[in-house]
C-alpha cells in the first residue's frame, strides 16, 4: 500500500506528470478523498480538458502618427476570440470554450505588439478535447495571417475525463453506509447555518444522510485524478466538510475546512478509504472485477499523456520553486 502526495489538481495538477512518469501502472486500485458538501461515492464521470496560452506578436507604431507601420497583436488576438465564438455553434453540445485576455496592449496610442489569451477546452473525452484544440489551433495561426502578426500556440496542459469503477464504487458505498456521516454538535450546526445566512443559502446546515449510490453522472468539471483513472482502476469518496449549498473554493468553505468540521470529514473518509483498501487487499475477486471493469473501459483507448512531451514542470512556474535547496544552505559558507 502506498500513500502519494499530490500537489495543485486545480491548476496544472501533479497527477498528470505522475500518470505519464507510469507510477501508478503497477497498482491493483487507486482510491482518493475530496471534500464538499455531501456524503457521497465520487461514482461519476468529469470532463476532459486542455489549457493553452496563445501569444499574437506584432509590430508596434504610433497609432496617430503612423498606423500603416504597425501591425496590431491586439487585432489579431480580437479576430482569434472572434473565431472561439464562431465556433461555438458548431461544436457538440458538451464542449467548453472559455477565455480571457491576459495581455492586450499598454496605451492606445500605440500599436501593440504583444498580446496573449489565456484559453481552456473541455469536452467528455480525450478524442473530442484534440480535435477542438486542432481546430483552434487553425483559428490561431489564421488570425496571425490575417493581421500579418505571428502566433505561439502553446499547449501547456491538459487531463483526461474521469473514468469510474462499478465494484471498487459498489465497495466503497458499503463502507460509506456502515460508516455514515459525521455527528455534527449544536455548535457546528449552527456556524454551518450562520454561514449559509452570510451566502444567501437555505440555512440547512451540515449534511446528515448518506447519499445514495449515484449512476454516474457526468460534471463539466475536471480533475487530475482523471489521469490516474485510465492507468488503474480508481475511485474516491466525499465527506461533507462544508455546509449544504456552499460551494468550494470559498471563504466559508475555507472557515469549515480548518476547524472540527473539517477534521470530523477527513477522519471519517480515511476510514473508508481504509476499509475499502483492506477489501482490495484481500479479496482477490474484487481486485478481478474492479480490473475487468477498467479493461472493459479503456479497452483499445491507451493512456497518452495529454502533456507535450518538452513540457517538465507547470507553465509559468518561477525558477526558485526548481532550485536545489542547497545554493541556499550554503550560500556565503566559505571553504577552510
Amino acid at each position: 500500500m502506498r500513500v502519494y502526495g499530490c500537489a495543485a489538481e486545480e491548476n496544472q495538477g501533479a497527477k498528470v506528470y505522475m500518470a505519464r512518469e507510469k507510477l501508478f501502472q503497477d497498482l491493483d486500485a487507486v482510491l482518493h478523498c475530496h471534500p464538499i458538501d455531501n456524503a457521497i461515492v465520487g461514482n461519476l464521470r468529469t470532463a476532459a480538458n486542455n489549457g493553452m496560452r496563445i501569444e499574437f506578436l506584432g509590430t508596434t507604431a504610433h497609432a496617430g502618427m503612423s498606423p500603416w507601420l504597425g501591425r496590431s497583436a491586439v487585432h489579431a488576438a480580437e479576430l482569434f476570440a472572434h473565431s472561439i465564438n464562431l465556433m461555438r455553434e458548431h461544436v457538440e453540445p458538451t464542449a467548453r470554450l472559455h477565455y480571457v485576455y491576459e495581455s492586450a496592449g499598454l496605451a492606445p496610442n500605440v500599436v501593440p505588439d504583444y498580446a496573449k489569451i489565456w484559453l481552456t477546452v473541455r469536452d467528455v473525452d480525450r478524442t473530442r478535447v484534440n480535435a477542438t484544440t486542432e481546430w483552434l489551433r487553425q483559428a490561431a495561426e489564421g488570425a496571425a495571417m490575417a493581421t500579418q502578426t505571428k502566433c505561439n500556440f502553446i499547449l501547456y496542459f491538459g487531463v483526461y475525463d474521469l473514468l469510474p469503477n462499478t465494484p471498487l464504487a459498489q465497495r466503497m458505498q458499503t463502507h460509506l453506509e456502515r460508516v455514515g456521516v459525521p455527528e455534527w454538535t449544536e455548535d457546528e450546526q449552527s456556524f454551518a447555518k450562520e454561514l449559509q445566512k452570510n451566502f444567501g443559502v437555505e440555512p440547512k446546515g451540515m449534511a446528515t444522510k448518506v447519499v445514495p449510490l449515484q449512476n454516474e453522472p457526468v460534471l463539466g468539471g475536471g480533475t487530475d485524478v482523471g489521469d490516474i483513472s485510465w492507468n488503474v482502476p480508481t475511485m474516491g469518496i466525499a465527506m461533507p466538510s462544508i455546509p449544504s449549498g456552499i460551494s468550494l473554493h470559498t471563504w466559508a468553505a475555507t472557515a469549515t475546512h480548518g476547524m472540527s468540521i473539517g477534521k470530523k470529514a477527513a477522519v471519517s473518509m480515511a476510514k473508508i478509504m481504509t476499509a475499502t483498501g483492506l477489501d482490495i487487499l484481500t479479496d482477490s475477486d474484487l481486485r478481478q472485477a474492479a480490473k475487468a471493469d477498467f479493461d472493459r473501459r479503456t479497452a483499445g483507448k491507451p493512456y497518452v499523456s495529454p502533456l507535450p512531451d518538452d513540457r517538465k514542470q507547470p507553465f509559468g512556474m518561477p525558477e526558485w520553486m526548481t532550485e536545489d535547496a542547497c545554493r541556499e544552505m550554503f550560500s556565503g559558507v566559505k571553504a577552510d
